[in-house]
Order: structure tokens, then sequence, then C-alpha cells
């Protein structure tokens, strides 16, 4: 008897665990429509320690949704994170993969004026490396985004990318690999 009512408590207190998980989701999504950046974060920060007991679509949805009040609030490093942990559960989301991409060109673009300022050569010589890394990184990125939504803008920055780091042949193989990327992609996250 004592048993079977200790396994009913813990089951009611599970139950009102994930119902509060849930409604903190819910109300982190209301916080970011209302524009309450404070509030959304506080919300973040109660839902990550558990976000594992959201189910994967929710999960995808929460860290996309949290990779973009990063990148609103300038936090480069936590938006690419939290984008990476969006394509870790949902692979083939363009949107994701096109915010990946810019964020790696900003993180390129945040270098070029300590490398024009640099006057020592390996100093200048590592920036240069942080530049062409990220620039690299944007690449992948930015071509499944164009696979998946073609337009100018895009096309144009990576051709920019590969120009970057002198990747001309790179960029001639491009019709070739969009083909391949097309497939499969996925232009909104729904929770069902």
């Amino acid at each position: 008897m004592k048993y079977t009512f200790t396994l009913i408590l813990i089951f009611l207190g599970s139950v009102a665990f994930t119902q509060d998980l849930i409604d903190n989701y819910y109300e982190f999504g209301g916080a970011l429509t209302e524009g309450r950046e404070s509030a959304a974060v506080m919300l973040a920060e109660k839902i990550l320690p558990e976000v594992s007991s959201l189910s994967e679509k929710r999960q995808a949805i929460f860290y996309y949704k949290l990779a973009g009040l990063h990148e609103n609030m300038k936090n480069t490093d936590q938006a690419i994170l939290f984008y990476e942990k969006t394509l870790k559960l949902e692979p083939n989301y363009y949107v994701s993969h096109m915010a990946l991409g810019y964020l790696y060109i900003s993180k390129a673009n945040k270098v070029v004026p300590k490398l024009n300022a640099e006057k020592d050569k390996a100093a200048r010589d590592k920036y240069i490396s942080e530049y062409s890394a990220n620039m690299r990184k944007a690449i992948p990125f930015l071509e499944r985004a164009m696979a998946c939504d073609p337009n100018e803008q895009v096309l144009a920055s990576i051709k920019n990318c590969y120009d970057s780091v002198n990747n001309k042949a790179g960029f001639a193989g491009l019709d070739a690999r969009l083909k391949k990327l097309e497939a499969n992609c996925v232009t909104l996250l729904k929770e069902d």
C-alpha cells in the first residue's frame, strides 16, 4: 500500500514537473513574440536544464528560438551553439543553415579591423587564419541554404566567401553541390 502510494506521488510530481516545463516552453515563445527579451532569457534558463524532457521537435524549436534571441542580443557564439543544436535535431532546416553561414561571416568581418591595424607579421597571419577559417565555416551552411531557397543575396555571399579564401574552383563546382543538397529541405519547424 505504501509502495503504491509512493508511486502515485512520484507520478503526480512528474506530471506537474512536465506541465511546468511545457508552460515555460510556451511562455518563452510568447515572451519572444512580445519582445520581452529579459523574460525570455529567464524562462530559457529554467527550460535548459530539463530541455531533454521535451519532444525532439519542441527541443529543435526551442533551440532555434533561443539561437535567434542570442543573435538579436549580439551573442554570436551562443547563437552559433544553439543553431547547431537545432541542426542536430533537424539537420535539414535550412533557416538555421543560413543563420549559421551569416554568423560565421560576421565573425570573420569582426577580425578585419584587427587585421588592418596590426603591423606584426605573425599577428597578421593569425588574424588572416582566423578570418579564413570563419569564411570556410560559412560556406557549407550558405550552400545548404542556397539549395533550399535560391536567391541572389546568398549566392553573392557564397561567391564572396570563396573569393575571400582564394578558392575559385570551389565556387565553380557550386551548381553540382546544390543539386545534391536540395533534397529534403525543411522550411518550417513544427511540433507535430
